[in-house]
């Protein structure tokens, strides 16, 4: 099977197949992330999006730390925001109503790419954070300024500086999510939601959504710099090692 996998129809389902690295982002899988998105927006005969991660154990964990352990130097670093950019901006940009279907840990990278959706549906074992600081780096997908949106600035600051998981419940209670289900009913109350918006005009939907969005005036010119600023500095690979070998990072 692919890193991808794509379930086409009225609502299609795209799943993160990585289960043995907690569906973890590298470059690969945000290829075939972006195409697979790109391609259901485009289709006219579907109406809604559901992006999940494969295995019950992690929606998606983030970037894989060892695509990230290859950046050496500013033009890496940028790729690999732009990257992270690019795929997350299609699924902002789509004009389908997209739904993050979440179960197990939803982490880093993976919580904002579940941030980037219109929905996000979580089991009561889901986890959720943005422990990139530990790294020594910043989150580069977008938490810097969509994160305080959804749960206002004081704990999007908590989140951010602390880099600490929260629980599905706690996520609830600050608007990170919008609903919790078990595990085994996720995928339907998913499709629940898709079908409260199958009579409504598709078109109006994806117009809708483009001026919600353009209304919010999100800016990643900042968070792009500092991202960047972060593999200058040496402190992103001194966490990143200390993360591969099992070990505390010594941060100057």
């Amino acid at each position: 099977m692919g890193k991808i996998i794509v379930n086409k129809g009225l609502y299609t389902e795209i799943t993160i197949n990585r289960p043995e690295k907690h569906n973890a982002l590298d470059s690969e899988t945000l290829e075939l992330l972006s195409s697979a998105v790109i391609e259901a927006s485009s289709d006219e005969a579907c109406r809604s999006i559901i992006i999940s991660g494969a295995g019950g154990k992690a929606f998606c964990s983030g970037a894989d730390v060892n695509y990230l352990s290859e950046i050496s130097d500013v033009r890496d670093a940028e790729y690999a925001f732009e990257l992270f950019y690019s795929t997350y901006e299609c699924i902002w940009a789509s004009g389908k109503p997209i739904i993050a279907a979440i179960s197990g840990h939803c982490l880093g990278g993976g919580n904002e790419l579940a941030m980037v959706c219109d929905f996000r549906i979580a089991t009561p074992e889901s986890t959720f954070g943005q422990p990139e600081v530990k790294l020594g780096i910043i989150p580069g997908g977008g938490a810097t300024y969509r994160l305080a949106t959804l749960v206002g600035l004081q704990k999007a600051r908590e989140l951010i500086f602390t880099g600490k998981t929260i629980s599905a419940k706690e996520a609830l209670d600050i608007g990170l999510i919008d609903s919790i289900t078990n595990g085994d009913s996720l995928m339907a109350e998913a499709e629940k939601l898709c079908s409260t918006m199958v009579s409504a005009s598709g078109k109006s939907i994806g117009y809708a959504k483009r001026a919600v969005n353009h209304g919010i005036g999100y800016d990643p010119v900042e968070e792009k710099k500092s991202f960047i600023d972060c593999f200058i500095s040496g402190d992103a690979k001194e966490g990143i090692s200390a993360f591969l070998g099992h070990r505390k990072p010594k941060f100057d």
